[in-house]
């Protein structure tokens, strides 16, 4: 896929073991049937049961992210340069002409960001007939740069002297006249301390390069193919501190380039245009770029350094990413920043409830009771057997999703499946969910919120917007001495979402039976279909299955309270 970078294998927000393994798998696959940039994710917190499927495999889990909006990071070029701050602005602008674009950025010798090189604004500094003493004025004779930077820019011989890094003030002036008139005028320049040093250009006329020795006037230059210096002249020159430096530019050409001499740092920069955040969404910054005048913008790190830049079209492509959806295809269920994805493929065994899109894609989709059940039949349909990782992650997803083949969502395609991964495997389903099961209960092992949401869809039906969860509870002991607490986490998630109501299903995959903790509407609460504990928790006996058992009851109960 040209220009993306990756292609995302996400299953739901709060993630269940058959989502994760389901993501890993896939990824693998597509990585072997010409999607090379295939990355697993877990949206979110990697569920305990999942994590020890992973270790117990030895597989390496997907990296764990909270969501995926295009960040501005994303979109730095790599082909655009910057412009070091104690570059000649003469380098600088032919750095900026080589490289096509409008303005270019400068950054000091530790890579901070320090403005934008942009020819328009050097164009009003240098036409500013002002600019006496401010040295970046074409009308004006004040140059800032160093005698190093002049020597290189001029391509000059250091005759005497010319090797002061320092940056300093030049009035620059040419000696286009007598001995005489040179040195009366000379009479006239302010002495040593001023503000600005003087610089004279001169051709070959020996009797003026005497006089600038003589009045130690700091930087000679001489111009064109001069002859042989006197050696004399040299040595009074290097007592009394004066450099002279010899190019073989004429005095005009010299005088001219010695104004681009000034370091790019020192130059007028535009210093109040839009800087960006490698972590900014693009979302959020997207509508003031394309109405800013700039077409390329500056994207530094925290410390101020420049990571790179990012077009103003960049904001108006497509993503550089493509997201393939597995074991949902609702919109809400999937990890935050999809919306601004393209899905190029969905793996999936739940209702189909997505929104349209742009291009055709690839759907795989059947009722079965695990998706690593589908992912299982691609790896048989592209003809390439899953590693023994690969098959063991797929068996614990298989096993996690069906409770161990009881919960009646499963299928005689994913008895199949699991034992066709057993094999290569060389675990059997029994000793996978053993293995599950030992690992810590979302109750024991996190807060009440963190269980709520870790294994939790969000649903609409009937105008009503709701969330149902689900644990795997053996002990529902262990539930009725947190449920205070887990009541108050489930309120305070409808009001957070604006839901109407929220539910907790916690299933113990060992009797096979349920309870559900309602919260929200109470018209709601009087149409469910299950008898009701003193308590107020709801009894569903044989109920594990939240997709095909639970969601549809509450789906028929809701249509006839349709809003």
């Amino acid at each position: 896929m040209p220009g993306v970078k990756t292609v995302y294998v996400s299953g739901h927000r709060n993630p269940d073991v058959d989502s994760v393994a389901s993501a890993y798998a896939l990824a693998g696959l597509r990585s072997k049937t010409g999607v090379k940039n295939a990355v697993p994710l877990c949206p979110g917190m990697m569920p305990a049961r999942a994590a020890w499927a992973f270790r117990h495999f030895g597989a390496e889990p997907p990296a764990c992210r909270a969501d995926v909006y295009v960040r501005v990071g994303d979109l730095v070029s790599t082909d655009v340069p910057s412009i070091g701050a104690g570059e000649t602005l003469y380098a600088a602008l032919k750095t900026l002409d080589r490289s096509g674009e409008a303005e270019l950025p400068v950054t000091d010798h530790s890579g901070v960001f320090i403005g934008m090189l942009n020819p328009a604004a050097l164009l009003s500094q240098f036409l500013a007939l002002t600019g006496e003493g401010k040295g970046m004025s074409l009308a004006g004779r004040t140059v800032y740069s160093s005698e190093t930077m002049i020597r290189e820019l001029l391509h000059a011989e250091a005759l005497a002297g010319g090797c002061d890094p320092r940056l300093r003030k030049f009035n620059v002036y040419v000696a286009a006249m007598c001995a005489e008139t040179f040195s009366a005028r000379m009479d006239s320049l302010p002495g040593a301390g001023a503000e600005a040093e003087t610089a004279i250009v001169v051709g070959d006329r020996p009797d003026i390069h005497r006089l600038v020795v003589e009045r130690r006037l700091p930087l000679l230059i001489i111009t064109g193919a001069s002859p042989q210096i006197d050696s004399a002249l040299l040595e009074d020159a290097a007592a009394a501190g004066v450099t002279i430096l010899a190019t073989r530019y004429d005095s005009a050409k010299a005088t001219r380039l010695l104004k681009f001499s000034t370091p790019a740092g020192a130059a007028p920069l535009e210093k109040d245009g839009i800087a960006l955040q490698a972590g900014d969404r693009v979302q959020d910054v997207r509508a003031s770029l394309q109405s800013s005048p700039d077409n390329i913008f500056p994207v530094l790190d925290t410390e101020g350094r420049l990571a790179g830049v990012v077009r103003k079209d960049a904001f108006s492509a497509p993503p550089p990413f493509r997201m393939i959806l597995v074991d949902h295809n609702e919109p809400e269920q999937g990890i935050p920043g999809i919306e601004d994805i393209p899905v190029t493929e969905v793996v999936d065994h739940h209702r189909i409830a997505m929104r349209p899109t742009a291009d055709p894609i690839k759907y795989t989709a059947d009722a079965v009771g695990s998706t690593c059940t589908l992912v299982e039949g691609l790896y048989r349909a592209a003809g390439i057997a899953p590693s023994r990782e690969a098959a063991g992650i797929m068996l614990a997803g298989i096993v996690a999703d069906t409770l161990l083949f009881q919960s009646p969502t499963t299928t005689e395609i994913d008895r199949a499946a699991a034992a066709r991964l057993s094999g290569i495997c060389g675990e059997s389903p029994d000793a996978i969910m053993k293995g599950l099961l030992s690992a810590a209960s979302p109750l024991s092992s996190m807060t009440p919120s963190g269980a709520v949401d870790s294994d939790r869809k969000t649903y609409s039906g009937s105008g009503y917007r709701f969330s149902l969860s689900q644990l795997e509870e053996s002990n529902f002991e262990v539930f009725h001495s947190q449920r205070a607490e887990i009541t108050a986490a489930i309120d305070e998630l409808a009001e957070r979402e604006k839901l109407d109501f929220a539910g907790l299903l916690v299933t113990d995959p060992v009797r096979g039976d349920s309870e559900f903790l309602y919260r929200g509407a109470e018209s709601v609460r009087r149409v469910l279909p299950w008898r009701r504990r003193g308590d107020g928790l709801f009894i569903l006996p044989g109920v594990l299955s939240r997709k095909k058992q639970l969601l549809p009851q509450i789906l028929a109960a809701l249509s006839s309270l349709a809003k």
